[in-house]
């Protein structure tokens, strides 16, 4: 028996989830030492990050040397291409400052170095094993339904919607958005390439769900990015008017009055889902085969209004799963780990 396994019977394992939302950290760690598991959360505001935050997290692993640290990654200038080739990916975006991985042969996950950098910086008192990207969960959540004909998996959680089509296992498209659930007005526009894009040809892509921490460390010099994150303008929706009329069976129009609620954070959604299913169709980069079916994993626990705004309004039929983000990502943790003894 390796001696590595003599001491992993001696201490406890943990693992630590964060998830870093708009105004709040959430932390899940999970205890495991014999046949006995125990589980806390705690939620920190933001402000709290570098106090509260790091001594929760020392106390918890302060007694093994086996802790794992997992971060969701939440940068904006992050998304999924359905390509792994790097020459082919500039049709679909400015990956040239960024990390990329390719899963499967099949697509590539980027992301801004600069963003993985400061992830790391955060929470560099206790360091970072895993920063694990939403496409990757999004996958995962619904792996036994991607091998069949083109449809649209959606992640919502926070202020942040990631969303993929996918066929026979092979992407088709994908877009990664932030959504501002402060205004009552949705408003984005679509991501401009700025520069021209300039590939690392010593760079491998690699074959893995998750971006080690130990994968960042020939980072280039960041200090001339100050510009990369930079907000797009935003188009503004104020002027739009939702249809909300219906035809009843006699044929006569039946008007629904709109709730306030109407034009909140689920109309927001839709909206954008509405602009990237267009983007989808027009776009002759991307392969576009119909979509009529949606499932969308909710983990704000939203409600049916996104659900009735896209099958009355795109007649698509759409199907919610309510999940809890911080407990899927423990079990990816545990089985990243696993994969890697």
């Amino acid at each position: 028996m390796r001696l590595s396994r003599v001491f992993e019977r001696l201490y406890a394992k943990v693992y630590v989830v964060i998830i870093v939302l708009k105004k709040k950290v959430e932390v899940s760690i999970v205890t495991q030492h014999g046949g006995n598991s125990a589980m806390s959360r705690v939620e920190f505001e933001s402000s709290q990050i570098a106090s509260e935050l790091y001594d929760f997290v020392q106390e918890a692993i302060a007694e093994t040397p086996f802790y794992y640290i997992s971060v969701l990654n939440n940068g904006i200038n992050q998304g999924i291409i359905p390509t792994c080739h790097r020459h082919q990916a500039q049709k679909y975006a400015d990956v040239s400052l960024s990390k990329t991985l390719c899963i499967r042969g099949n697509y590539m996950l980027y992301s801004s170095k600069h963003e993985l950098n400061v992830i790391e910086k955060t929470f560099q008192g206790f360091g970072v094993d895993f920063i694990f990207s939403p496409f990757t969960l999004l996958e995962r959540l619904y792996n036994d339904k991607i091998d069949a004909k083109a449809q649209l998996y959606i992640l919502i959680y926070g202020d942040y919607l990631a969303m993929a089509i996918f066929q026979h296992s092979s992407l088709l498209f994908g877009s990664f958005e932030h959504v501002d659930s402060g205004t009552t007005d949705t408003a984005f526009d679509d991501k401009e390439e700025e520069e021209d894009v300039v590939f690392d040809l010593e760079e491998e892509p690699q074959d893995d769900d998750g971006i080690s921490i130990d994968e960042l460390d020939a980072l280039d010099d960041l200090s001339d990015l100050e510009d990369l994150d930079a907000i797009h303008e935003l188009e503004d929706f104020t002027d739009e008017t939702p249809d909300f009329s219906l035809e009843s069976d006699t044929g006569a129009m039946q008007v629904i009055a709109p709730s306030m609620d109407d034009f909140g954070i689920s109309y927001q959604h839709f909206l954008i889902i509405q602009k990237r299913l267009e983007h989808y169709y027009k776009d002759a980069t991307y392969r576009s085969e119909f979509i009529e079916s949606v499932y969308i994993a909710d983990a704000n626990d939203s409600g049916d209004d996104l659900k009735r705004y896209l099958e009355e309004e795109l007649f698509l039929t759409v199907v919610i799963r309510h999940v809890n983000i911080a407990d899927e990502l423990l079990t990816l943790s545990m089985e990243e780990v696993q994969h890697a003894l």
